[in-house]
């Protein structure tokens, strides 16, 4: 038998802090290492009170990925990336309190947090997760996040699915309130995640307001199977999914793996087979929420009416590409890729960058991939790329009756 508690951290701490938070927690002392110093995950003893009789076991950093960590750590921990045991080996119930105050203290060191097993209990309970917000009254730059994707590719479990996958990689994502308009009247706290899930056989557009650095997320088209609620004069079946997040919060490492790990996961599960991240500047921000001028610039959907027009017309900071497109972009790329199976992660930096300064570090970026492959809205109308795969010029799913 053994009283078990995890400390979920975003980085090891160095032996000689962990000995220093055992010698200021009173009465407790590290016993000699139970094995040669290693790189790796180490085993120390730690005994309390003047006879140093046995108190509890530390173990520990081992390594963890995102999908790993308990949503209730993410929920209050920006990129934990390790993992320590702290185990009370036996059934003597005096080392308990012990062990349960260390490891907290441990958790305030490293800024991570606790999970005692038995009760299943998450400490601390408040968040830590807080991104850095710009000057109220100030012009703010925006990173909009789009999937695009097919109809008949998503599953009828997608609106829960986001749920799961924001709480999983990138919690601010996860919608406070939704609804097709303003005021937002649903309230996935009050109502549940089912009510979230409902709304979407009421309306093909949901909006949803998240919490900072996330301003809200949009979703245009069908899901959850509601075919019903599609528009009538749908002409193809390409649907997007788009999110806002500011870019001050992405100067941060954490956030911006944060990010891409929440890009590539919504990629995979909604079948994308195109997706970007692009900075969108002119952002006016109050302190609570933003405006524009009327003539601000808007960055366009890549679709029209459920129709694909093509690739973007300008590079953007990050982008994702399936195998429809993979083949047809690849060798003209500039910047890095990251391969999955189900596709390919292009960024052109580490950090968000604007279409004009990632043509200053670039100068051949500014016709990032082959012009027969770019469509776009402008004043003249559409202008529908020259080349796209066979698969995203189809009407793959009749559309429904029109309404008498």
């Amino acid at each position: 038998m053994s009283y078990d508690l995890a400390v979920y951290l975003p980085e090891g701490l160095a032996p000689d802090a962990l000995f220093a938070l055992v010698e200021a927690s009173p009465g407790l002392q590290v016993e000699d290492e139970t094995g040669p110093a290693t790189d790796g995950p180490q085993n120390w003893h730690v005994s309390r009170g003047k006879r140093a009789g046995y108190c509890f076991t530390v173990e520990g950093p081992f390594l963890v990925e995102p999908e790993d960590v308990p949503q209730e750590v993410t929920a209050v921990v920006l990129g934990a990336t390790v993992m320590y045991c702290i185990l009370v080996e036996g059934t003597d119930p005096v080392s308990i309190p012990h062990a349960v105050r260390f490891s907290k203290r441990m958790a305030k060191e490293g800024e991570g947090a606790v999970v005692d097993a038995q009760t299943e209990e998450v400490w601390p309970k408040t968040s830590g997760r807080a991104a850095a917000k710009p000057e109220p009254g100030t012009m703010v730059d925006m990173v909009e996040v789009r999937w695009y994707h097919l109809m008949d590719e998503v599953r009828d479990d997608f609106p829960q699915r986001y749920l799961d996958l924001a709480r999983q990689y990138f919690p601010e994502a996860a919608p406070k309130r939704f609804g097709s308009y303003e005021p937002l009247q649903g309230n996935v706290a009050r109502d549940g995640d089912q009510a979230f899930v409902r709304f979407f056989a009421e309306d093909n557009k949901v909006f949803t307001a998240g919490t900072f650095p996330t301003a809200g997320a949009y979703f245009t088209g069908v899901f959850g199977g509601h075919l019903t609620q599609d528009q009538p004069f749908r002409e193809g079946d390409v649907q997007a999914v788009s999110l806002s997040v500011h870019r001050v919060a992405l100067e941060d490492r954490r956030w911006r793996e944060a990010v891409e790990r929440f890009f590539v996961a919504m990629a995979i599960e909604l079948r994308s087979f195109y997706a970007t991240a692009e900075v969108d500047s002119g952002w006016g921000w109050n302190g609570r929420s933003l405006w524009c001028y009327a003539s601000k610039p808007s960055l366009y959907f890549q679709k029209a009416w459920g129709r694909w027009l093509g690739l973007s017309p300008h590079p953007v900071w990050m982008a994702w590409f399936s195998p429809l497109y993979a083949e047809l972009v690849r060798p003209h790329l500039q910047g890095t890729v990251q391969e999955y199976p189900e596709g390919f992660l292009h960024r052109f930096s580490e950090e968000p960058l604007s279409r004009e300064e990632i043509t200053e570090r670039w100068p051949g970026a500014a016709q990032w991939v082959p012009a027969e492959l770019v469509g776009e809205i402008n004043r003249d109308g559409e202008v529908i790329a020259e080349v796209m795969p066979e698969r995203l010029t189809q009407v793959l799913v009749p559309p429904p009756p029109k309404p008498s």
